[in-house]
């Protein structure tokens, strides 16, 4: 979704949750009890955009690493302590003294912004569930986005799995109506009260959105047409048998004409072999080429005049990338060993999906400008979907994070679980780091910046006794 539709989305997602359904006003300072808004909700809800239970909570967090001092100014009834608790499972119902210190906090300058923020992190995620899902239509997008905020995952996919296609927003309203009629549980989106606000987003839509309602370069093939091909294949692999489909693909698409007269076999490697089956059933092959090995691709690629050699730039989503493992550092010039394509950048984390990693289709978490990664083709996508030159990062800052995390401490925090692990990079799939692998409950670190994972959940580049960095999850950490 490109920042113009984004800017409508928010617009209409701020009217309805706390601008009284006027397009385009929002209110800073909402704030609903616990049951105020359903008797589901057993929390308190804050901010324009209405962020229940823990994201409120997250939004708070945001605060006060933003502004310490103006959070802490605002809070006069003790609010801090309450971020290492779940407000969600605890039921906390914040009493007239904690309502209003929250409603200071999350009006103060820094909190007007967390909340513009949390907003936009919020919608990349619903609108990347919605591409698993199969929603590309960007009308189709913003309903999407508008009932998961609503409801949730399950109730959104529940309103998508019955509407007519192509979806629409009257398709998708009549599939809200009809949760009139079931009874089957208490989270029905579509309910008579929210009908109202359903119509606002339906009429809005029609009325703001005037270009096209799928992102095109005239041949209508994006880096997501790719990107849901390799999704589909996630978990495809030796164990299962399921990677000879790839290769099939590969070996069948022109079999007399095989690039080096070479026919892929089940037991070879197949990283190449995945992206280029990928392009195939994509119907673009001749957007990326068609190899089953790395080193020769990289040919094509700058044949096509579309190879990036320099490894620190921030990559676009469907861009394929390179890796030589002989070379931990940049620039990374060195022969060619394995390939996947980018999913998505979030902040200074890279996530790609790669064949024959580990002996299947998965994806890996990685960080910009990572010493091993050799460099990017750039396939000549439509902009907003993955076309355009890369920014590269010598340190600095770019819209999409930086290539190297700040050592610099920022604040001290405190470890809340009784052990929490210090890995490597941010995210369970990483190792232990050996040095100081584990921290204990009490124990004081250097908190540096912060960092997304691949799925979305912050992480904290910590400094461990003045002299050790390692990634420990936000959710264990808390200012001393």
């Amino acid at each position: 979704m490109d920042k113009a539709s984004l800017a409508i989305l928010t617009n209409i997602i701020g009217a309805v949750e706390s601008g009284g359904q006027v397009y385009g006003k929002r209110n800073y300072a909402a704030y609903a009890g616990k049951n105020q808004n359903s008797s589901n909700e057993k929390t308190c809800t804050l901010g324009w955009a209405q962020n229940y239970g823990n994201e409120g909570r997250t939004l708070c967090k945001m605060i006060l690493e933003k502004d310490p001092a103006a959070f802490r100014k605002a809070d006069t009834a003790g609010i801090e302590k309450k971020l290492s608790v779940d407000w969600e499972k605890t039921g906390w119902n914040p009493s007239a003294a904690e309502k209003k210190s929250l409603i200071a906090i999350i009006t103060t300058s820094a909190g007007k912004e967390c909340q513009d923020e949390l907003f936009k992190e919020l919608m990349a995620a619903y609108i990347k569930s919605a591409e698993v899902f199969g929603v590309t239509d960007v009308k189709a997008q913003m309903m999407w986005c508008e009932i998961e905020h609503l409801g949730g995952l399950k109730p959104v996919q529940r309103i998508f799995k019955r509407a007519t296609k192509p979806y629409t927003p009257e398709t998708i309203y009549a599939s809200l109506l009809l949760d009139q009629k079931d009874t089957s549980n208490n989270n029905q989106v579509g309910d008579k009260k929210y009908q109202s606000r359903h119509q606002c987003c339906v009429k809005w839509i029609n009325q703001y959105v005037k270009t096209g309602t799928q992102v095109q370069n005239g041949t209508g093939r994006t880096a997501e047409d790719l990107l849901k091909v390799l999704r589909s294949w996630v978990g495809f692999g030796r164990s299962n048998g399921k990677h000879k489909q790839i290769i099939d693909i590969y070996n069948n698409d022109d079999p007399k004409n095989l690039p080096r007269s070479y026919k892929v076999q089940y037991n070879d490697a197949y990283c190449d072999t995945t992206v280029s089956a990928g392009a195939i059933k994509a119907k673009m092959k001749d957007l990326i080429g068609k190899e089953c090995g790395v080193e020769e691709h990289v040919k094509i690629f700058k044949k096509m005049g579309i190879w990036q050699e320099d490894g620190k730039v921030v990559p676009k989503a469907g861009w394929p990338i390179v890796y030589n493992w002989d070379d931990a550092t940049q620039p990374n010039d060195g022969y060619s060993d394995h390939i996947g394509v980018v999913e998505s950048v979030k902040g200074n984390t890279i996530v790609a999906i790669e064949g024959n990693y580990g002996g299947e289709v998965k994806r890996r978490s990685l960080p910009v400008g990572w010493g091993y990664i050799r460099g990017y083709a750039m396939p000549k996508f439509e902009t907003a979907n993955g076309q355009g030159e890369g920014t590269s990062n010598n340190g600095g800052t770019t819209n999409s994070g930086t290539t190297t995390l700040s050592r610099t401490p920022k604040w001290v925090g405190k470890v809340t679980a009784s052990v929490l692990n210090v890995r490597k990079w941010a995210g369970t799939e990483y190792a232990n780091i050996k040095s100081w692998p584990k921290l204990a409950k009490g124990n004081l670190v250097d908190v540096c910046d912060k960092i997304y994972d691949s799925k979305n959940e912050i992480w904290y580049y910590v400094r461990i006794d003045g002299r050790i960095y390692g990634f420990v999850h936000s959710d264990y950490i808390r200012k001393k």
